[in-house]
């Protein structure tokens, strides 16, 4: 298998496995402006993300890296012509993460709730918007993306920003579902079995309104594209049974996998490009670097990558455990 498969594999994973973790902190998040309706129920939701989130956003920095390296022109077009959107995403995960940290040291929290909000949802909507026109294939004109941030919200990039959101939010609620106890677990348990029609019904809209069919109409990766998204509504269905029979943590981890396969759809129907235009693209084998490093970068993979999937997985375990409003004021300011 040629390298530059070997690292689009990678790359796409980096990506896939971000969403579906830092997903449900970017929900809780999302949540915390509406779902809450006292300062103890608020000090609750960020202890259950309070030690995860920032380990959370280690496989955004490492997407970022692993795209810097194995693809290098396609990371200098990338953050050229979509400079603007990518900028606020960095800058509102500062916003978020400083927020997060300052929220419970400061006499009046009102301003920071709000940005933990603001910068949660703009994240989740950005990158909603940006890889919904990645994956439709984006407009160049010779050679070059040229409408900025006002081409990007079309109308099936908004669509996908919306999606983000609702399936970020809904990941959030099973991840709070897992963590939380007392009066503020069962206002929770009411919500999700709710909100699992709203984010079944714009999973529809999502394929309705699909935004590569029409770049890989043609192409046998439709099949397999297919089969992901088919996967990712039986995750979605089994979530539900899991939650209807009180398996909380299995519920959660079907709702992982929910947003593993809908992203692995998404991302699978960008081979072989790095950026797709709406005919063509930059693809893996004319953006990647050299074979040598490739051949580097395979073998620092091979060994790290595993390492901080055994730690990550070390962390939430040592981490884990349930948390109410007798003890969460105490977890979040630790």
């Amino acid at each position: 298998m040629d390298l530059q498969v070997v690292w689009f594999v990678l790359w796409c994973l980096l990506w896939i496995v971000y969403f579906s973790l830092d997903g449900f902190d970017l929900g809780v998040g999302i949540l915390h402006k509406f779902l809450p309706t006292g300062e103890s129920e608020k000090k609750l939701m960020l202890s259950s993300i309070g030690p995860f989130w920032d380990g959370n956003e280690v496989w955004l920095i490492t997407a970022g890296g692993a795209t810097f390296a194995a693809f290098p022109s396609a990371y200098a077009d990338m953050f050229s012509w979509f400079y603007l959107p990518l900028f606020f995403v960095l800058l509102c995960l500062i916003i978020r993460g400083v927020s997060v940290e300052f929220r419970n040291k400061v006499q009046n929290a009102k301003i920071l709730d709000f940005l933990i909000f603001l910068s949660s949802f703009i994240v989740s909507f950005l990158f909603g918007l940006f890889f919904s026109n990645i994956w439709a294939g984006v407009e160049v004109e010779d050679g070059v993306y040229k409408k900025g941030v006002i081409g990007l919200l079309n109308f099936k990039g908004i669509i996908g920003g919306i999606v983000f959101c609702l399936f970020f939010i809904y990941h959030g609620l099973n991840w709070l579902n897992i963590r939380v106890e007392g009066y503020f677990k069962l206002k929770i348990s009411n919500l999700i079995k709710k909100f699992w029609y709203i984010v079944l019904f714009s999973f529809g809209i999502f394929i309705i309104f699909l935004p590569q069919a029409q770049r890989i109409s043609q192409t046998n990766l439709k099949y397999f594209v297919a089969f992901l998204y088919l996967f990712s509504i039986v995750m979605l269905y089994l979530n539900r049974k899991a939650l209807i029979k009180g398996l909380e943590v299995l519920s959660f981890i079907f709702s992982f996998f929910f947003i593993f396969f809908f992203m692995s759809g998404g991302f699978l129907s960008q081979y072989p490009y790095i950026i797709p235009f709406i005919d063509g693209g930059i693809s893996i084998f004319n953006a990647s670097a050299s074979k040598y490093t490739l051949k580097l970068m395979t073998i620092v993979a091979v060994i790290f990558v595993p390492i901080v999937v055994i730690y990550q997985i070390w962390i939430y375990k040592l981490l884990y455990h349930k948390i109410d409003s007798n003890n969460e004021i105490n977890l979040y300011n630790n």
